[in-house]
């Protein structure tokens, strides 16, 4: 009885000790990207390369997520989540050096480089801990509110860098205190085309939605300062996204997840056609007040979605949460390339209508023919035996 309440314990500071630190690190992240477009901006870059500056730090977590997540499935999980975190300190604080736009692409890559090693360990942590995936969820957008509202208050570059690595060193610490999931077994080192192939309808779904919406977010800073938006009110807009998120995923997990994935592609769509229609119908940016609050019912869904698609097949939570996480990033390593490009000849319109575009053709893959992938009725908690995760 006694072995069994310490084990429950053991359970329950595992759970709020990761999430913790998935908010930390999203509240890192969302602190320091914000006005990096801006930035680079300053720096002398072009539309596109404003989206080279984008892409290196998508490639490098892309790259690193792949890795360090198949990695996890054979060594474990928390040495990854310390590692990376402890680095991330580190590749935060490079960021002060950004004085000309070849160093700042290059700490830019630091600090993908770091978050591509921790990401996807933690993502796996949480669900082998018997996490609630929205609530897990929740928190790195209730991270990404507190990074935004951070950006809108403090306006400058310096501090912001240097409290993503006060908060990065502060996940790093907690994270010592993380033992191994009760449910991680070793494996065999996976098969990544096997992994793939098993969730390959919702890998490509996700990553042309997200291709897209990597091409608008590195314009989407620039757009809303044409539209007459000041650093206030662009923290302020992605707060609203945030704070959407962070309501809902953390209940969206009620739902069947194949249909909650579908939902979040159809929204998507349509926020991007709003961006694209904005310039001509409305006068100012202030309706997009709207359009960002349907952002983040999109994301939640699409992400919660996916999520729980892929991590309820097989053993290779580290892996195919890797995988996940390097799609997203593949789409952030060639989305600012595209957004960059589109934005220089057909300006900022055009990136967004690309990106509907896109959306939409990934929404037909999964409607025609049916998604395999059918959730029946997914349990609150995860069963122990069970291995297991932007806005």
């Amino acid at each position: 009885m006694v072995s069994s309440i310490s084990h429950d314990n053991l359970i329950r500071n595992s759970k709020l000790k990761a999430n913790l630190i998935n908010f930390l690190t999203y509240f890192a992240i969302e602190t320091s990207i914000l006005f990096i477009p801006l930035l680079a901006e300053e720096l002398g870059a072009s539309n596109f390369l404003v989206g080279v500056n984008g892409a290196a730090y998508g490639a490098a977590f892309l790259i690193f997520s792949l890795i360090f997540g198949r990695k996890s499935d054979t060594r474990g999980r928390v040495i990854y989540i310390q590692l990376g975190l402890g680095i991330g300190s580190a590749a935060y604080l490079t960021q002060l050096l950004a004085f000309n736009l070849t160093i700042l692409i290059v700490v830019r890559a630091f600090v993908g480089f770091a978050l591509g090693i921790s990401t996807a360990a933690l993502i796996a942590y949480i669900y082998e801990s018997q996490g609630n995936m929205g609530k897990f969820s929740s928190n790195g957008s209730l991270g990404w509110i507190a990074g935004a509202l951070t950006g809108a208050v403090l306006k400058e570059y310096h501090y912001l860098f240097l409290i993503s690595t006060v908060l990065s060193l502060l996940a790093f610490v907690i994270s010592l205190g993380l033992k191994e999931a009760t449910g991680t077994k070793s494996h065999p080192v996976p098969n990544l085309w096997e992994v793939t192939r098993k969730n390959f309808r919702v890998y490509l779904a996700v990553f042309l939605r997200h291709l897209g919406a990597a091409s608008v977010w590195v314009i989407l800073p620039l757009f809303l300062v044409s539209l007459g938006a000041d650093k206030t009110w662009i923290g302020i807009l992605w707060s609203i996204n945030f704070g959407v998120q962070f309501i809902t995923m953390r209940y969206v997990d009620r739902f069947p997840a194949s249909t909650v994935f579908i939902w979040g592609q159809v929204l998507s769509v349509l926020v991007f056609l709003g961006y694209g229609f904005s310039a001509y119908l409305f006068h100012g940016f202030t309706q997009l007040i709207i359009v960002q609050a349907i952002l983040g019912f999109s994301w939640s869904f699409l992400y919660v979605g996916a999520l729980l698609l892929i991590l309820k097949k097989g053993e290779e939570k580290g892996t195919a949460s890797g995988i996940f996480n390097a799609t997203l990033n593949l789409c952030n390593a060639v989305g600012p390339f595209l957004g960059g490009a589109i934005a220089q000849v057909w300006y900022f319109q055009g990136a967004m209508f690309f990106a509907a575009g896109i959306g939409f053709i990934g929404l037909l893959t999964n409607l025609w023919p049916q998604m395999e992938v059918r959730e029946e009725k997914r349990p609150s908690k995860v069963p122990k035996a069970v291995v297991n995760f932007k806005g």
